[in-house]
C-alpha cells in the first residue's frame, strides 16, 4: 500500500509514515485528542529551493500562507483522499497556526532527518531547507525513511552567534524568546500591498548545510 500511496509524489517530497505508538508522550497525546483512533501518522518533507516559495503572506481571511505549504496541502489532501476511497479514516493536522503538535519530532522518529541546534529538522541530503506537513490516519502504515546523507547539523554554533534574540544555545532552543523577538519587530504584521510576513530566517541562512535556495527578487 505504501508504493500506490506515495507512488504521485514528486521527487521534491521525501514521504514518511511511522506508528503513532512510537511517538514520544507529548506527541502521542496530542494524536489523543486530534484523532483518537489514528494508528499512523504520516510525514510529508518538502525541499525548499527557492526564498520565495518559503517566503510567508497574510491571507484575506487573516491566516497566512506560502507557496511551499500550498504545495504540500495539495499533497496530503490527495493522500487523505485516496486514504478514504480505501475505507481508512485520514485528517490533515492544523497548519500553519497552533496544532500543538510540533512536526519535527514526529519527522525525526520517522527517519526524515535530525533536529539541529536551531530547533529545525536537518534533512541528510537537503539541511535545514525543509517544510513539513503531517496526516493522520487509521491505515496501519510503517515507511521509515534512511538516514544516508551528510547534511546534518554538526553544532558548528554558527547559528548561535547569528541569532538576534539570542534564543539559540547548544542545548536548548528558547521558543517564547525567539517568538517575542520576532513581535517587538512587527513580523507577524503584513508589509507591503502583498502582505508580506517577514519571518526571520537568519539561523537558517548562516547554516552551511545544504544548498542555499535562490534568493527571492525583491521589489525596489
Amino acid at each position: 500500500m505504501n508504493n500506490v500511496l506515495f507512488r504521485m509524489l514528486p521527487q521534491c517530497c521525501d514521504p514518511a509514515a511511522v506508528p503513532v505508538r512510537v511517538l514520544a508522550e507529548r506527541e502521542r497525546q496530542f494524536f489523543v485528542s486530534f484523532m483518537p483512533d489514528a494508528v499512523t501518522a504520516i510525514v510529508i518533507a518538502h525541499h525548499v529551493v527557492t526564498e520565495e516559495e518559503w517566503t510567508w503572506y497574510a491571507t484575506f481571511s487573516g491566516g497566512d500562507r506560502c507557496d511551499a505549504d500550498d504545495h504540500l496541502r495539495g499533497l496530503c489532501e490527495a493522500i487523505r483522499n485516496q486514504l478514504v476511497r480505501k475505507g481508512f479514516d485520514a485528517k490533515l493536522v492544523k497548519y500553519p497556526g497552533e496544532s500543538g503538535l510540533q512536526f519535527r519530532f514526529v519527522a525525526e522518529v520517522a527517519g526524515l532527518g535530525r533536529i539541529g541546534t536551531n530547533a529545525f529538522l536537518f534533512h541528510p541530503a537537503w539541511g535545514p531547507w525543509v517544510h513539513l506537513r503531517v496526516v493522520g490516519t487509521t491505515a496501519k502504515l510503517n515507511l521509515r525513511s534512511e538516514l544516508s546523507g551528510n547534511q546534518f547539523c554538526d553544532a558548528c554554533g554558527l547559528c548561535i552567534s547569528e541569532c538576534p534574540a539570542c534564543a539559540i544555545s547548544q542545548n536548548t532552543f528558547q521558543v517564547l524568546r525567539c517568538r517575542s523577538y520576532r513581535k517587538a519587530r512587527g513580523e507577524y504584521e503584513p508589509h507591503g500591498p502583498e502582505g508580506l510576513l517577514p519571518y526571520c530566517l537568519r539561523c537558517v541562512w548562516v547554516c552551511p548545510k545544504g544548498k542555499q535556495p535562490t534568493p527571492r527578487v525583491r521589489n525596489e
